[in-house]
């Protein structure tokens, strides 16, 4: 019996021994990297993969830091009395008192006489730009022109000769792939942070024209503007905003790509302006469901109106046509075709693919300029009052565009970012009807209306949104 336990007891140390020396082998060969493999599998190649985790950052950011500035912006706003209501202007008859503020963010050159990108909001409503680079040598920049709808700015400064960092090509960025934050958080200049493409198409809400990149390499207040740099000292996208519960990031930012701005940038180097196609169509995405009740292929994007001497209209662009491809290439969604649509060039005729039903055909739109000059005309801002929003009044023409029920009030166009509207609640697209009860119909009676509140108070506003009226509380900024 002893004999009989000894052997046994021998036997489990023998395999307890032959496990961990196997098992050590096993994870000392998985430390290296090595791969053990079945017989029958040692014969087969495996392809390395394109790009593996690079050993430095170094070469590519000593390649492209130099091209990085940071961007000071100068604005003017009205400073109010402390006993509000214009209490100066009542009593003794002085004129408002105007108050400077500076605000920065980052920026890169992307040529080497000068012509720097950077973020529309990080100069917004700027009297002044000053730029320093990367040996604080400062310069007085020139606005070239913004472009709101994708928020990105041209400036240039007179230099020749400055090092530059080329726009690459961010349609072929994959998600995975590594990628180079630089800009100057919190006034820390030249800071740079690591990550990877974490998501591709991004839409939020935040300009009329989207499709952001998204990266979890850090991005803070300061880095608007600046690059998002791939492995070969590209700029694929120019950085723009966080989500964050806090001012901090928590590895979810998101840039604009640099094919969308590549367009922003040649028509406003020779036109001042970004011109965009127009078709004169309101579209929608279509669900599953939806495509069935229609008699629809599922995908693409349904027409849900066309406008009255429209391009559309004129190549014979019907509601409740289902738009599948623009001259060749899928059309995955209504900011898909929306980006195809502005970035075509008046006086293009574009092959549109569409479904009739079950019947499938394509036709010719010949592409007109899309009518911003009317509404930028129509178009005013209430910069004086620093809410952080830009004002349109609204008129049956517009209303038509934007798919309202009223052609009332005034039209909310954009958002800045941190600003009173956006902390109020206010969106892109939203329809001011009234302030405290009284009705809205021009921005000035809108600038009146708040300018007679005192800093801090509240005014209730009546808003349409998406067709339902409510109401929202909004407190004026200190």
């Amino acid at each position: 019996m002893k004999k009989t336990g000894l052997i046994a007891g021998i036997s489990f140390l023998a395999g307890a021994l032959f496990f961990a020396l196997s098992f050590g082998f096993l994870q000392h060969t998985a430390d290296r990297g090595t791969v053990i493999a079945p017989a029958v599998a040692r014969a087969e190649t495996v392809a390395p993969l394109a790009e593996a985790a690079p050993s430095s950052f170094v070469p590519i950011v000593r390649k492209v830091k130099p091209a990085v500035v940071k961007v000071v912006s100068e604005s003017v706003t009205q400073r109010r009395s402390m006993f509000g209501d214009d209490f100066f202007d009542q009593f003794f008859n002085a004129p408002p008192r105007q108050e400077r503020r500076s605000g920065s963010g980052s920026g890169f050159f992307i040529s080497a006489d000068g012509y720097i990108l950077t973020n529309n909001h990080v100069v917004q409503d700027a009297v002044k730009v000053k730029i320093y680079d990367i040996d604080k040598k400062e310069y007085t920049a020139k606005i070239i022109g913004t472009d709101p709808k994708t928020d990105l700015a041209l400036l240039k400064i007179s230099v020749q000769g400055v090092p530059f960092i080329p726009l690459g090509d961010s349609n072929a960025i994959e998600v995975g792939e590594w990628v180079l934050a630089i800009g100057n958080p919190f006034d820390q200049d030249l800071t740079v942070t690591s990550g990877i493409i974490s998501a591709k198409g991004r839409q939020l809400g935040m300009a009329q024209y989207e499709d952001f990149l998204q990266t979890d390499a850090a991005i803070n207040m300061g880095n608007s503007g600046g690059p998002l740099i791939n492995m070969r000292g590209e700029a694929i996208g120019i950085n723009s905003t966080i989500l964050t519960p806090s001012q901090g990031s928590i590895g979810i930012g998101f840039a604009i790509p640099t094919n969308m701005a590549k367009k922003v940038v040649a028509d406003l180097k020779t036109k001042g302006k970004v011109v965009r196609g127009w078709f004169g169509i309101q579209i929608q995405d279509i669900s599953e469901g939806d495509a069935k009740d229609l008699d629809l292929p599922t995908g693409g994007v349904l027409v849900g109106r066309v406008e009255d001497g429209s391009p559309a209209q004129k190549a014979g662009l019907k509601r409740y046509d289902l738009i599948v491809a623009i001259n060749g290439r899928a059309v995955k969604s209504a900011a898909d075709l929306q980006m195809e649509i502005a970035n075509s060039a008046p006086g293009d005729e574009v092959a549109v693919t569409v479904y009739r039903g079950k019947d499938k055909q394509s036709v010719k739109v010949k592409v007109t300029e899309s009518p911003d000059a009317a509404r930028e005309q129509a178009a005013e801002t209430s910069r004086s009052l620093n809410l952080g929003m830009t004002l349109t009044k609204n008129t049956p023409a517009l209303a038509r565009e934007y798919g309202l029920k009223t052609s009332r009030g005034l039209i909310v166009e954009n958002v800045q970012r941190g600003g009173a509207a956006a902390d109020n609640g206010i969106r892109p697209g939203d329809v001011i009807l009234a302030v405290n009860r009284t009705e809205v119909d021009a921005v000035d009676e809108f600038k009146r209306l708040l300018a007679s509140r005192r800093a801090g108070s509240t005014v209730l506003l009546l808003v349409n949104r998406d067709g339902d009226e409510v109401y929202l509380r909004f407190e004026l900024p200190e």
